[in-house]
């Protein structure tokens, strides 16, 4: 036995252990025509995976299967397989075809090594490719807490990036705010107010106001006003009385007291 020889029944032995009711011999017309050196092989191809399931809503391309046909040639692996690609259910010919291509293509370059398990991975691989269906791969917790930190973060830049939404409800309420900070201004300018110690020591203009501390410090200017007025008001309404004019005013005070009749 020649170490070509040797190197295919291993590979064969191994296929077997692995692919168990997928791969079997076929024969007739299912076989590769002018294959005379070694037997010939399927190897069924389905797009789903192990434990994966058809979707009950999905199209029949995930239904599909492909029989994938080799047989070894004197000297492989140091020259390629022959290949067929069979459609066991749902392909056409033109796909057929173009996967067939898409393997000669895989084993010229794998010359010199067993094969045929990569060919029947790539198989699968351009099978999921045709059905649309998605790897799910498993994430640690660890992947996870940091999926989400970096999800986190594009929105944050997103965010930045285009503001916030201005709502009727925000234009609002900054409205409010805008109006009560222009009413102190022009209060604080009006009786000349010092201007207060925690605003900003580069000038940086007045604080923004809440509505409470708006009307608590307008309330006490009106009411500092309010005193002032009262005591203007006393110093103005005082009782004459005899003492204050002098006996020249005596005219004047009959006048006062008779209610100016």
């Amino acid at each position: 036995m020649t170490d070509c020889a040797e190197e295919q029944e291993m590979e064969v032995e191994a296929l077997l252990s692995i692919l168990m009711d997928d791969m079997a011999v076929v024969t007739g017309s299912e076989a590769i025509a002018g294959a005379t050196h070694a037997p010939c092989y399927q190897i069924v191809v389905s797009p789903l995976g192990d434990g994966e399931e058809e979707d009950p809503d999905g199209d029949e391309s995930q239904r599909a299967r492909l029989g994938l046909v080799f047989s070894h040639t004197p000297n492989y692996p140091e020259e390629p397989p022959l290949i067929k690609c069979r459609s066991l259910r749902g392909l056409f010919d033109a796909e057929l075809a173009a996967c067939k291509s898409m393997l000669d293509a895989l084993a010229k370059e794998s010359v010199g090594m067993p094969m045929i398990f990569d060919l029947a991975q790539a198989a699968k691989e351009w099978m999921r490719d045709r059905a649309g269906v998605v790897d799910v791969v498993e994430e640690t917790p660890e992947q996870i807490q940091r999926r989400l930190e970096e999800e986190a973060e594009a929105r944050l830049r997103a965010m930045r990036a285009t503001g916030t939404p201005v709502t009727k409800d925000s234009y609002r309420e900054w409205v409010e705010k805008f109006d009560a900070e222009r009413a102190l201004k022009r209060l604080r300018a009006g009786q000349g107010e010092p201007r207060a110690a925690d605003e900003d020591a580069d000038g940086g203009g007045e604080r923004r106001m809440t509505g409470r501390r708006y009307f608590e410090e307008r309330t006490a200017a009106q009411l500092e006003a309010d005193e002032k007025a009262e005591g203007e008001e006393e110093e103005d309404d005082f009782d004459f009385g005899d003492s204050d004019f002098d006996d020249s005013d005596e005219d004047l005070i009959e006048f006062m007291k008779g209610g100016g009749d």
